[in-house]
């Protein structure tokens, strides 16, 4: 990783959907490809508007520049789900989802439990969370293209 990396998190607005859409699009051409189906993927920016009202949404910089997207949907008062990470292809493979997570999961410190799905088949991300305490609880079979393994966290709180 380059020394000098600024990761930081800020609230999405209205304002970045159109940056913050045409960066998922990179980031999951190759799983819509794959597997024939991927929300991130086809969200058009007017979906995009309305998650805003539904998720925590933020928008990851590096060095002050859009690079991709954190969505986290509130399961309940102790329990998230991580749902949407996007990060602009030229940026993957940097370390940069792991520092993300790290700073979500410290922004929602009260969290005790997260849980995520991700691609059977998408083995680097899976590496990653397993890495990060995730462990696998179950999955789950979209279409002949696509099974996502459900991962779960336990944070145990001071």
């Amino acid at each position: 990783m380059q020394i000098g990396m600024n990761i930081k998190l800020e609230k999405i607005s209205v304002e970045d959907i159109y940056e913050i859409n045409r960066i998922q699009h990179l980031a999951f051409k190759d799983s819509y490809e794959r597997y024939k189906f991927c929300p991130a993927f086809e969200a058009t920016n007017e979906q995009m508007i309305s998650y805003l009202e539904k998720a925590k949404a933020y928008k990851i910089l590096l060095n002050e520049m859009i690079i991709g997207s954190v969505f986290i949907y509130r399961i309940s008062d102790n329990h998230f789900e991580l749902d949407t990470i996007s990060i602009h292809p030229q940026f993957q493979n940097m370390g940069i989802g792991g520092k993300v997570i790290a700073l979500i999961e410290n922004l929602y410190s009260s969290a005790q439990t997260w849980t995520l799905s991700t691609p059977e088949t998408d083995y680097r991300n899976r590496h990653l969370y397993e890495n990060l305490g995730y462990q696998q609880v179950g999955t789950e079979s979209v279409n002949e293209h696509l099974n996502l393994i459900r991962y779960k966290k336990e944070v145990s709180t001071p």
